[in-house]
């Protein structure tokens, strides 16, 4: 194992490269950006302010000396990608390249995408189509060699996610706001989010969003590394914000100090209070990465020595392994073994978990002694932390006692102010209150001088007001008849008037638009004796208006009219209900038919009813169905031949003679269905067969199939009948 560890020097030492870059060298580096802001979306309401925070950030880093700055504004899809493709080849082996998106931006199922403004999204399957994947525009700076960075301001409350219907079932395709939270695969990256994961960001009320306008104040300060920008920029916003939004910052960086705009060539004064955040902030991240790039921003002064101590603090010892020989076998110039790549990961770690962990896996390394005395340090700097904040408590304890006893003592002296203070007050009151009941005597005095003055006052002005009362009800009551005289006379004036109206619209009549004039006039007459001539007047013209309609083609009356004749003439045998339907139009086309005259032609007139009026006798024939015969006016079924009856015995024969005579025929018919009856008695008892329902006797048959009989001359009876038609 120890033959395969890379030389001393590099495992124990574990030291960070610090690297400033020079003026020159800086300017000298290639920088792109691309910078997008959508604000006028299609199909939900616009943002007011990323089209100008993006043109805002896009002028700084133009300012900023940036070699490219492709600025897109309100894209739609295809432009988008087309801008991220174009972007792609101008990061290949660029040093730093800045992405920058403003606008809408959500989450599904564990996916952040960004929104183009044509976007519709009208369910969770569309945005793989319609939206851009955050991972293409991460991987679009993939080629820039020292820095890739993108800054998000995306997390506004967006308002596809209440309008998007959800139609995959898995279960990680839940659909939040916000963004997720996103680790950078790629080294020397930065994702830098408006507010941390699966919150939403404030768009603001001003010219620009919070994050927006801490960017542009932090972020082009010259000489100032990246992270610790975005760490004024946290503070900013959470300060403008009350707290409601914290930016976060995602991925890492390697040693040495990183500006997106280079420091001057000479140097320029940072103020303390800046120095003083800068230092609080890597106070709290408190890695030894950190309290470099502190010492590189910030060499000299108080706070440069402070962070010196940090890092001499964090600064793992080195461990003379003089002993141990050198091993220049061929497997020792192999790459790195796998225990120092994972001692890569954890050298700079603040978590004892992941030092002891490393330890536990590689028990026999070297590198493990490191790991033990970077989780000694991290112990003792923890113990010293606590030790520093329990004296801190403890002093503040102190402080609060100190203070507690200084407010009892200031209540104490307060009280006793307080008590001579209304001890004064009391004498005071007393001397007053003498010198109050002596004004009291004497107010009253003049009171009771000024109530008798008051009475003999007021005496003499309910006299004189008496008087004016009583002239005055005089003028109002004679007000009051002329008013009333006024009044009846223009109500008589009105009236006339009224009443001329009214005669001329009886006097046109309520043809044409009479009777409308007429519903007018009634709703804005004042005059109260013509009510009831106009409500006579609105009777008599709606009853002239009912005749004429009465008398109008297919009007309701004449087609009930003209149901009622073809029913009585035998045309018709449908329900009488005054509509023109196919049954009644049939029927009349039947009689138009039988009369020689058009059938197509089914309207109805006067003419017409008073034709059918005309009719004395039956007009359309009787039609019997198959297996029928018309005996008189009545369809009975025909005959078959049956067995010879029994003879009827004495006393049927005498109820058939006490019967009243009836006609012949219908004699006849009630032999007929007696004879069937019998025939088919056989039937009806045999075996298993099924009952058949017994034929109807002749004369109910006869009853059935009737139709209305006219008798000439108007009269019943067993006169002679005039049948009309086919079949007689």
């Amino acid at each position: 194992m120890i033959k395969r560890l890379f030389p001393m020097a590099a495992v124990i030492g574990g030291a960070i490269l610090s690297m400033v870059l020079t003026t020159d060298a800086a300017w000298a580096e290639k920088r792109v950006a691309l910078i997008v802001g959508n604000s006028t979306y299609q199909t939900v309401p616009q943002l007011p302010n990323p089209s100008r925070d993006a043109s805002s950030v896009a002028k700084m880093f133009k300012d900023a000396g940036f070699d490219t700055v492709d600025v897109q504004l309100n894209v739609g899809n295809l432009e988008f990608k087309r801008a991220i493709r174009k972007f792609e080849t101008e990061a290949d082996q660029a040093d730093i390249a800045v992405v920058y998106y403003a606008g809408h931006g959500l989450e599904i199922g564990g996916t952040n995408y960004l929104i183009p403004v044509d976007a519709r999204l009208a369910s969770d399957r569309d945005a793989d189509d319609e939206a851009i994947p955050l991972e293409r525009l991460v991987s679009s700076a993939d080629g820039a060699k020292r820095l890739r960075l993108i800054i998000l301001d995306a997390c506004r409350d967006n308002p596809f996610v209440g309008t998007m219907r959800r139609e995959r079932k898995m279960a990680n395709r839940a659909i939040s706001a916000g963004l997720g939270k996103v680790e950078p695969t790629s080294t020397d990256t930065l994702i830098a989010y408006a507010a941390k994961a699966g919150s939403t960001a404030d768009d603001g009320d001003g010219q620009h969003s919070p994050f927006t306008s801490a960017v542009l104040k932090n972020l082009p300060v010259p000489g100032l590394d990246v992270r610790l920008a975005f760490g004024r920029v946290r503070d900013e916003v959470l300060k403008t914000t009350n707290n409601r939004q914290e930016p976060f910052v995602y991925g890492s960086l390697g040693g040495g100090n990183i500006a997106l705009v280079p420091a001057p060539a000479v140097p320029q004064e940072t103020s303390e209070s800046d120095i003083k955040r800068d230092y609080e902030l890597v106070e709290k991240l408190g890695t030894l990465k950190a309290w470099q790039v502190f010492v590189d921003n910030h060499p000299k002064g108080f706070f440069a020595d402070l962070a010196r101590a940090q890092i001499d603090k964090l600064t793992p010892p080195k461990v003379q392994l003089a002993s141990l020989p050198q091993d220049t076998s061929p497997a020792a110039r192999e790459s790195p073994s796998k225990e120092s790549i994972e001692w890569d990961k954890v050298k700079d770690s603040t978590d004892p978990a992941a030092l002891q962990k490393f330890i536990k896996r590689f028990p026999d390394s070297p590198l493990s002694i490191n790991a033990q005395q970077r989780i000694d340090v991290l112990t003792k700097a923890a113990q010293e932390r606590e030790d520093k904040a329990r004296a801190e408590r403890e002093a503040a304890a102190k402080a609060a006692e100190e203070a507690r006893i200084r407010a009892e003592q200031q209540k104490a002296e307060i009280a006793a102010a307080k008590k001579r203070e209304e001890d004064e007050r009391r004498a005071k009151a007393a001397a007053a209150e003498q010198q109050a009941k002596a004004a009291e005597a004497e107010r009253k005095a003049a009171e009771a001088k000024q109530k008798a003055e008051e009475a003999e006052r007021n005496k003499e002005a309910a006299e004189a007001a008496a008087l004016r009362a009583a002239s005055e009800k005089q003028a109002r009551e004679a007000e009051a008849e002329r008013k009333k005289a006024e009044l009846a006379a223009a109500r008589e004036a009105t009236c006339k008037t009224e009443q001329g109206k009214l005669d001329d619209l009886v006097a046109k009549g309520s043809e044409g638009s009479g009777l409308d004039n007429l519903k007018s006039f009634s709703r804005t007459v004042t005059c109260d004796r013509l009510g009831s001539q106009v409500v006579a007047a609105l009777d008599k013209f709606n009853a002239e208006a009912a005749k004429r309609a009465a008398t109008l083609p297919n009007s309701p009356e004449l087609v009930r009219s003209a149901q009622t004749q073809l029913v009585r003439v035998g045309c018709m045998t449908g329900k009488i209900d005054g509509t023109l339907n196919a049954s009644t139009k049939g029927a009349l086309g039947h009689y138009l038919s039988i009369e020689g005259q058009p059938s197509d032609n089914t309207t109805v007139t006067e003419a017409l009813v008073t034709e059918l009026t005309k009719h004395t006798t039956r007009v359309c024939p009787i039609e019997c169905k198959t297996g029928e015969t018309l005996k008189g006016e009545t369809c009975v079924a025909d005959q078959k031949p049956a067995a010879p009856a029994a003879p009827a015995t004495a006393s049927r024969q005498k109820d058939e003679d006490s019967k009243p005579s009836r006609h012949k025929d219908d004699d006849e018919d009630d032999k007929q269905a007696r004879r069937k009856a019998a025939s088919r008695q056989p039937e009806r008892e045999q075996p298993r067969a099924k009952p058949a329902p017994a034929p109807e006797a002749p004369h109910a048959r006869q009853q059935a199939l009737a139709r209305p009989s006219i008798v000439s001359g108007g009269g019943g009876g067993g006169g002679s009948h005039t049948m009309i038609g086919v079949g007689f």
